[in-house]
């Protein structure tokens, strides 16, 4: 969450310069006296200084993203006819906007289809074959970094061992931690719970608050669940409203310490809106007969019980 913030302030912040760069255009026609190119600069500053402004939010990054992107091209558009010799220079300004403000197939789809129109207004002067030339040697160059970008952020999420929305152990994590849990309690001979959690508000908070609830929320619950769980406990995220937190060398008393504690510490945190965390938490222990691959199925099943209505 702080780095989806993090980022959408970085968002802002850029748009907000591209608002003064229009600005300084403007400003500029001005003293040169061309006056009828002002009004449609000034125009598109103030679409880039809204599309920074609603950038502050995070989890509406697209619509800015659009409104610029529209407003770089109305920018280019209008300020073609006068480039002249200087339109070798802005021939990479299309494909670059558009890599960087959408996503990497859809950048170059849009790339294609505009390629005649840019060639047409911006670079009338050279031949078309050597301006096509230029334009997708453009096109291809401002597109390999963000492919390798995409290919890096893929990998790391792939192998990565935290769920990117909460921070706690992935699914796939979680599962490789049960079963490495269930054999150290196998070679120690000690006994291994584990603690079933539902937050039932979790799609509500979403649905009627927006995203930001929900990240309170889960923000929130995992906070309580790290002060009120032991250093060596393991809390994972297993389906999206679904939490397992893993106990280990704790029996049956201890998962039931553990289940009164964290319910009595989630009943006393109220959040705005949502009131307080709500949890349906269910204990599953491992059985001397029962292997990982069983103790993880038997878990799955529980919180497929948690999540039905009349549960």
């Amino acid at each position: 969450m702080p780095e989806r913030l993090a980022s959408s302030r970085l968002h802002a912040m850029a748009y907000a310069c591209g608002a003064l760069v229009l600005a300084s255009l403007a400003a500029w026609h001005y003293l040169l006296g061309h006056y009828p190119r002002i009004l449609p600069v000034t125009v598109l500053t103030i679409m880039v200084s809204i599309a920074a402004l609603m950038a502050e939010n995070a989890y509406t990054r697209r619509w800015p993203a659009y409104l610029v992107l529209i407003s770089g091209y109305l920018a280019i558009a209008v300020e073609a006819p006068y480039l002249e010799a200087s339109s070798a220079l802005w021939m990479g300004v299309p494909p670059i906007l558009a890599t960087l403000l959408l996503p990497p197939g859809a950048a170059l789809l849009l790339n294609v289809l505009l390629a005649p129109m840019w060639l047409f207004l911006i670079n009338p002067v050279l031949s078309m074959p050597a301006g096509g030339l230029q334009y997708f040697t453009l096109v291809i160059i401002s597109i390999l970094p963000l492919g390798w970008y995409m290919q890096q952020a893929r990998l790391l999420k792939n192998t990565d061992q935290l769920d990117t929305q909460s921070g706690m152990l992935s699914r796939d994590a979680l599962s490789g931690r049960l079963i490495a849990e269930v054999a150290r309690a196998r070679a120690l001979n000690q006994s291994l719970s584990a603690l079933v959690i539902h937050l039932p508000q979790l799609d509500m908070a979403n649905e009627q608050f927006g995203q930001t609830a929900q990240d309170t929320l889960l923000t929130n619950f995992c906070q309580v669940v790290q002060r009120n769980s032991r250093r060596g406990d393991a809390l994972g995220r297993h389906r999206h409203s679904v939490f397992w937190l893993l106990l280990a060398d704790a029996g049956d008393a201890g998962a039931l310490i553990v289940r009164e504690r964290l319910t009595h510490a989630l009943g006393e945190t109220p959040l705005p809106e949502i009131g307080v965390i709500e949890a349906q938490i269910r204990i599953c222990r491992l059985t001397d007969d029962e292997g990982a691959e069983r103790f993880e199925q038997r878990l799955i099943r529980r919180g497929f019980n948690l999540q039905e209505p009349d549960t």
